[in-house]
């Protein structure tokens, strides 16, 4: 099974900006979430950020499908360079390679030394020709499947003509063809998000992309946002009813076998609280989030929410906004102290950093526990630590 996927290990892993973090300093994101665009040319009803692009979001005060446009995005880009960004995550709001400017923003950033990696549907890498820049400057593309079948997939990711279950699979292979010719320079993985509409097809998910030379096949757990069926999580009988599906795909898929195990084992033995321990969100101060419309948000689940923007990036530069430290920590406070979370989505991006994070927190004084940490680390076979 892969090592991708250890928010734990990977915050022990960057514990160079973790520490200075909870000793009061003000270090650079090791993450950044960067999105594009917040249109999409699919339509996929759980989609973590459906409230923004879906049509029937139009009529709230997030919905908003607009395009980065390139002075912002090369301007962010520099930002990044000169701060010493580890990592940057090309995702969305929306679908990230409608932009046009994506590309130059990619060999930009390749250029300097930046890590990357993309979640997309795939559909449109050939529309911007997207292959080469994508195999010479990342360190993983990642395609959202969600579905076994290409009946399932057009039909739940309400996708067009040309843009369907066909292109897709043309362009991963013409991906997977290509980093084979360049000596496998980058991981290339599918992603599929458990529903009551797809676990059934998670077999055939499974008994598809074996054949094909991808790094991993990911399961994720559908997490419900707070503007679709009030943000109640699926319960534990429907968990327990997917988990031995989950299982016969483990043995299909052998080392290609992938999951978040972590929000599985939080909706299944903590189903009122979600394993939400710590207090405060500090992992969101290593890994916010980069809208489309410019402003820089606490994370990528709130993204779309003004009240929970640290600025937008048309009055500053990004450098600019995360020095204001004195604002962000008014935005946290609020989350933390006035809401309680009390609108986070639960299971949140930063939610299993958090935990990690909070408990160094707690025992930055326990030398054993510190130097515990340091040998965890040395002993551990971590990929992509920088994308946590």
């Amino acid at each position: 099974m892969t090592s991708v996927f250890n928010p734990r290990n990977k915050i022990i892993a960057n514990l160079d900006s973790v520490l200075p973090l909870l000793r009061g300093k003000n270090p650079s994101p090791v993450l950044i979430e960067v999105d594009p665009s917040n249109a999409c040319n699919h339509g996929c009803y759980f989609c973590i950020s459906s409230y923004i692009h879906l049509p029937e979001s139009k009529d709230l005060e997030t919905f908003d499908r607009s395009v980065m446009k390139r002075d912002m995005l090369m301007k962010l880009c520099e930002s990044f360079v000169k701060m010493g960004v580890k990592a940057v995550n090309w995702t969305g709001g929306g679908e990230p390679t409608i932009n046009p400017h994506l590309k130059e923003a990619i060999a930009y950033l390749g250029q300097h030394g930046v890590k990357m990696g993309m979640f997309t549907n795939g559909t449109l890498l050939d529309k911007h020709d997207l292959f080469e820049t994508l195999v010479d400057n990342m360190s993983w593309v990642r395609f959202s499947i969600d579905a076994g079948t290409e009946k399932t997939y057009n039909s739940v990711r309400r996708s067009r003509p040309n843009q369907d279950w066909n292109k897709m699979m043309s362009n991963l292979k013409r991906l997977i063809s290509l980093n084979k010719e360049k000596g496998n320079k980058i991981d290339i993985g599918v992603g599929f998000v458990i529903t009551p509409d797809t676990y059934g097809e998670i077999i055939d998910y499974a008994n598809t992309f074996k054949e094909l030379d991808v790094k991993y096949c990911q399961l994720k757990p559908e997490i419900v946002n707070i503007e679709r069926e009030d943000g109640v999580q699926r319960n534990v009988e429907f968990w327990e009813k997917v988990q031995p599906v989950i299982e016969q795909a483990k043995q299909i898929l052998g080392d290609k076998f992938a999951i978040n195990e972590y929000k599985l084992e939080d909706l299944k033995n903590d189903p009122d609280f979600f394993g939400r321990v710590y207090k405060k969100c500090l992992g969101s101060q290593i890994q916010p989030c980069v809208g489309a419309d410019g402003h820089v948000y606490v994370c990528p689940n709130l993204r779309g929410y003004k009240q929970y923007s640290y600025g937008s990036l048309k009055d500053s530069t990004f450098e600019d906004i995360w020095n204001n430290v004195q604002f962000r920590e008014k935005i946290m406070y609020n989350i933390e102290e006035v809401e309680c979370f009390s609108n986070c989505t639960q299971l949140c991006k930063p939610h299993e950093s958090n935990k990690m994070i909070w408990e160094v927190r707690e025992n930055l004084d326990n030398e054993a526990y510190m130097n515990g940490l340091v040998k965890q680390f040395e002993s551990s076979d971590i990929e992509h630590k920088e994308f946590i």
